[in-house]
């Protein structure tokens, strides 16, 4: 007995693995009514990039920035998978990201969630493990885990 994926979630951060996950999703989710649903989580406290984070203050102004471009960057990924034929949403939450993975996967009623876990050591490789874990540990569909071994191959755990 053979499983269809149809529903397939699909966590973005924005990112170097992000397009691998797309092309992922795109690889498995099968049939004509295949949909892949791209979700981006802004996370609380916002901290600004780099190797020196810091804490921004929380403002109305700041979430509506910050939501405004995350829609943009998604939408630019879900016209990827609609090039070859997907239907494809997209949508942006905020909140804990374990907990909006979890919650992105009942109400979409996912197959299968395909995570990224990227090339990093310390504690954002523990952080990013922690995060797949707990996701697995409480959704009832499967997790693929793509890594990034650094090199030109990926490798789906």
């Amino acid at each position: 007995m053979g499983m269809t994926i149809r529903r397939v979630l699909v966590p973005v951060d924005f990112g170097p693995l992000s397009a691998k996950l797309l092309d992922f999703a795109g690889a498995v989710a099968s049939g004509p009514q295949a949909e892949v649903h791209l979700l981006h989580v802004l996370e609380l406290p916002f901290v600004t990039a780099g190797p020196y984070e810091f804490r921004l203050p929380d403002t109305p102004a700041r979430r509506e920035q910050l939501y405004a471009q995350a829609r943009t960057r998604l939408s630019a990924l879900g016209e990827r998978l609609r090039a070859l034929g997907l239907s494809t949403t997209t949508e942006v939450r905020m909140g804990t990201v374990s907990d909006q993975i979890v919650a992105a996967a009942i109400d979409y009623g996912a197959d299968l969630i395909v995570m990224g876990k990227g090339r990093h050591g310390g504690l954002l490789h523990v952080l990013e493990g922690a995060i797949s874990e707990q996701v697995g540990r409480r959704v009832t569909c499967p997790v693929m885990t793509v890594r990034d071994h650094g090199g030109t191959g990926m490798a789906a755990a």
